[in-house]
């Protein structure tokens, strides 16, 4: 019988592991599979609103005035209205030729985990996510993420909630 190859952990996964956060890794290239990946999501019992993208957004505040937000795969954000909940003139989407360098991630790996670990950007997760025990999010490489518990995660990135979409 054939050896299965030993999966080498991403850090997101390694941060995890540090703070003893149960996850199990999922691999669903999301980025360029779409609808196909969330039909196979789907099929393994994972709901697709319980499946979270991460954008990185740039306030009008200062040069350094990032943040991220969480939400369903399928959804889109309303950037009024997080400006105008977190009390700022503006947010745009964040460069995407320059999210490596602002965040450490390349576009379709960006992580809620890494991203507020090693940048401290604070972390903003849609309220409809609320009511799903389990979310998943990147691993930080594309095609990769980690399914946990909503609640350790928060815990975890010290995230909030808001009316995203």
């Amino acid at each position: 019988m054939a050896k299965k190859a030993k999966v080498k952990k991403t850090n997101d996964e390694r941060i995890l592991d540090q703070h003893q956060i149960t996850y199990r890794e999922t691999r669903f290239d999301w980025v360029t599979n779409g609808e196909q990946a969330l039909t196979e999501a789907e099929a393994e019992g994972i709901p697709s609103k319980s499946i979270l993208k991460t954008i990185v957004l740039k306030g009008s505040d200062s040069s350094q005035d990032y943040l991220v937000v969480c939400l369903p795969l399928e959804y889109e954000i309303n950037l009024k209205r997080i400006a105008n909940e977190l009390g700022k003139k503006q947010i745009h989407l964040a460069d995407n030729k320059k999210l490596l360098s602002i965040t450490g991630y390349v576009h379709g790996a960006n992580t809620p985990i890494g991203i507020n670990v090693r940048k401290g950007f604070p972390i903003y997760f849609d309220v409809r996510i609320k009511s799903f025990e389990e979310i998943s999010v990147s691993a930080g490489k594309v095609g990769r993420s980690v399914r946990l518990k909503q609640a350790d995660l928060l815990k975890l990135v010290q995230g909030k909630y808001l009316e995203i979409g």
